[in-house]
């Protein structure tokens, strides 16, 4: 038995995690603010990495940048500065631009940035010399975005697994309700579901020089079925029972039993108990 994270669809306004069931239940075409955010690089003058994100309230918690190990990376003279990007998403540019420089993703890793908020530093914990830094993640495409993602790790599953395989720190700046945390300055209290908040974000970076562009992006977007607030993913405290240390005696404990129809003991069933995950046995208000 331990206690760890696991990142929840979360309603903030019913205070619980939602099952994948419910989850279906409250699916709905929205167009929200996408940003593509400029991450000013250390120790080049002018230089940035550019990632897009379709959740703006997620910027301020940004811990790493995801690229492709493989995917060819470029420099992109634009005006005065240096923008990085995938070579298969130059499309994004809409201004011309001069390629002085070419990168596979693998050669990027550990190239520091600034962080786009102070708060997370300022906060301190555990792996935080590793955070501000670009690692390589199985998840990048260049299907849509700039081919560098955005990593906040307590607000998205993939940015939480990559966030634990490499020890970023695990630091909430939101609350439960849905509520930035204190310490957080502007942004102190206001909820990441108010629309009004990506926009006030949006024109903070802006102030900055730290935004390429902006675009509306239409998508499907879960809310909630009780009570059709916007659902956030969400970091949550959990208690596991360890099954993946099990899985070897689970996996003979099935050689013994008589199963029927037969094929389920190395079918459905075996595929589950070889995959087996640590099972989160907490529970929040409501579920199911």
């Amino acid at each position: 038995l331990y206690k760890d994270y696991k990142v929840v669809p979360w309603c903030p306004r019913c205070g619980t995690g939602l099952s994948s069931h419910e989850l279906a239940q409250g699916y709905s075409d929205v167009k929200d603010l996408s940003i593509y955010a400029k991450f000013k690089i250390v120790g080049f003058d002018k230089a940035y990495f550019v990632a897009w994100t379709t959740t703006p309230w997620t910027l301020p918690g940004n811990l790493a940048l995801a690229v492709g190990s493989d995917i060819t990376y470029v420099e992109a003279k634009v005006g005065e500065e240096i923008l990085v990007l995938a070579k298969d998403r130059l499309s994004v540019l809409t201004e011309s631009y001069e390629i002085i420089a070419e990168h596979k993703g693998s050669e990027m890793v550990g190239m520091e940035y600034e962080p786009l908020y102070p708060f997370i530093k300022e906060k301190g914990g555990e792996g935080m010399e590793k955070a501000f830094k670009v690692y390589t993640a199985d998840f990048v495409t260049t299907e849509d975005g700039t081919g560098i993602v955005h990593t906040a790790v307590m607000y998205g599953q993939e940015d939480f697994d990559l966030g634990t395989k490499v020890g970023l720190p695990k630091v909430h700046l939101v609350s439960p309700d849905g509520t930035f945390v204190k310490g957080t300055d502007w942004l102190e209290g206001r909820s990441v579901v108010d629309e009004v908040l990506a926009v006030d974000i949006l024109k903070d970076l802006q102030s900055k020089g730290l935004v390429y562009k902006k675009e509306s992006y239409l998508h499907s977007y879960p809310f909630c079925w009780r009570c059709k607030t916007r659902l956030v993913y969400y970091a949550r405290d959990s208690w596991y029972i360890r099954m993946s240390s099990l899985r070897g005696e689970l996996l003979s404990e099935n050689e013994k039993i008589n199963w029927e129809p037969d094929y389920i003991k190395n079918g459905r069933f075996g595929e589950w108990l070889r995959e087996v995950k640590d099972w989160a046995i907490s529970r929040e208000r409501y579920w199911g």
